[in-house]
């Protein structure tokens, strides 16, 4: 059984991007590649296991990914403070922004991240992007959660507020550990003499609640009957709320943080 842990190479921050906003997304990086360290050397411990479970019938397998082992106080705390600067360089984008206009950022500055029109135009109301050029208002307009509908709250954005809310303003985002059959693009690779696995941004890895049904056939003689497992089960640190419960932990942070850096290319020009 291996352990994702994706390895991206994240896009490159636009050149004209002030230097407030560049460090934040930097410091970011390097917590989501603390967090790869510290993930990696958890699961050196052999933290999950498989557990047959009572469903099914005695043909078949059906299994569940279970630990006996606490993951790391560690885990969670960088995962918060990756969240915090990841969304911090946002707000920061729009003080920067409103200071490239030559007009005087206040406390009221914010970039605003709404799921409703009408929460945006009340952001407005509030301030939040006073000082801001028209042009770059609509840039941050056009970014917002809102226009995905009913799925607003799946958007990136929303995703990355609401994490970072219940971080800084309830308690520590909760973690735990999941299980589920590799995806496709799941590819394993060793690591100091330990597989683990990478994927790609084109698959989300979320809990199963169940592991199979898989076949079960006759063994070795004298041995019992086998599993047939015909694909590679995987077991992962999964955030344990929000929007994104159940999956994978750096996945998800490469995924927040790849977009807010892709998405500053938007605002290159009004710093030129």
């Amino acid at each position: 059984m291996s352990s994702p842990i994706p390895i991206t190479v994240p896009p490159s921050i636009p050149e004209a991007i002030p230097d407030s906003v560049h460090w934040k997304l930097v410091r970011a990086q390097e917590h989501l590649q603390e967090l790869q360290t510290q993930v990696r050397r958890f699961y050196q411990k052999n933290p999950a296991k498989v557990v047959r479970q009572p469903d099914g019938s005695p043909d078949e397998f059906i299994g569940k990914v279970v630990s006996g082992v606490t993951i790391p106080g560690k885990i969670p705390m960088i995962i918060g403070d990756f969240l915090t600067n990841v969304r911090s360089s946002l707000d920061y984008l729009v003080w920067e922004l409103v200071l490239a206009a030559k007009n005087n950022p206040t406390d009221k500055n914010m970039f605003p991240i709404c799921t409703t029109p009408e929460a945006f135009n009340q952001q407005l109301a509030r301030h939040r992007l006073d000082g801001v050029p028209i042009d770059a208002i609509t840039e941050i307009q056009a970014l917002q959660p809102h226009h995905d509908g009913q799925d607003a709250g799946g958007h990136v954005l929303a995703m990355l507020d609401q994490l970072c809310n219940i971080n800084k303003h309830r308690r520590v985002i909760a973690t735990m550990i999941r299980g589920s059959v590799a995806p496709s693009d799941f590819v394993t690779q060793e690591i100091n003499g330990e597989v683990y696995g990478s994927l790609s941004f084109d698959s989300i890895l979320k809990q199963g609640i169940k592991i199979g049904p898989f076949p079960m056939v006759n063994g070795s003689a004298g041995r019992g009957p086998k599993v047939d497992v015909p694909l590679q089960i995987v077991s992962f640190v999964a955030f344990n709320e929000g929007t994104a419960q159940d999956v994978e932990v750096g996945y998800t942070l490469s995924i927040l943080g790849g977009f807010v850096v892709q998405e500053l290319a938007r605002f290159e020009k009004f710093f030129l």
